[in-house]
């Protein structure tokens, strides 16, 4: 468990301690709005309220493949982030795919997003991933920025789906 301070915030919040943690079934409803959220913004998805909670229901159902965390303030959880594991062959073993960063709006800007990312590296190299992958809407420039600070970089891969 991390805990941090909110610097940036709007005099309400400053000064309040922000916990990471693991996430629990109890806080599915609040992760569910959070990907609304997310959805909201991404032009490639759509909120769905169902698919959502039972796609993080699942998660949590493989916790050795999967960790969900979530940034808290008191009982209100505010962010969240999850990272699944996966097999490279190009690394030759385990490589992360960090899945859903998402701050509430109210909380943006504030280090939150930060603070999860950095709780999700931490876990990343104690379960000996080598390399950690994301995806961000080309068109949120405000995410690539925020990639940009933290030593992210974008790479010559193209993403490609095919839904069924």
């Amino acid at each position: 468990m991390v805990q941090a301070t909110l610097k940036k915030l709007k005099d309400k919040s400053i000064g309040k301690k922000v916990i990471i943690r693991k996430a629990c079934i109890s806080d599915l409803n609040a992760m569910t709005s959070l990907l609304s959220e997310l959805f909201n913004i991404e032009t490639d998805f759509v909120p769905n309220v169902r698919r959502q909670r039972q796609g993080l229901a699942d998660l949590m159902q493989y916790r050795r493949e999967a960790t969900l965390l979530v940034a808290v303030i008191g009982n209100n959880i505010i962010g969240m982030c999850t990272l699944q594991s996966l097999i490279s062959t190009a690394e030759g073993g385990k490589v992360g795919l960090v899945e859903d960063l998402v701050v509430a709006a109210s909380h943006r800007k504030s280090g939150v997003g930060r603070e999860l990312l950095k709780e999700i590296e931490v876990i990343a190299r104690a379960e000996g991933m080598s390399r950690l992958q994301l995806l961000s809407d080309r068109s949120n420039g405000v995410a690539s920025n925020f990639y940009d600070c933290l030593g992210w970089v974008t790479t010559n891969m193209s993403v490609y789906r095919k839904k069924f």
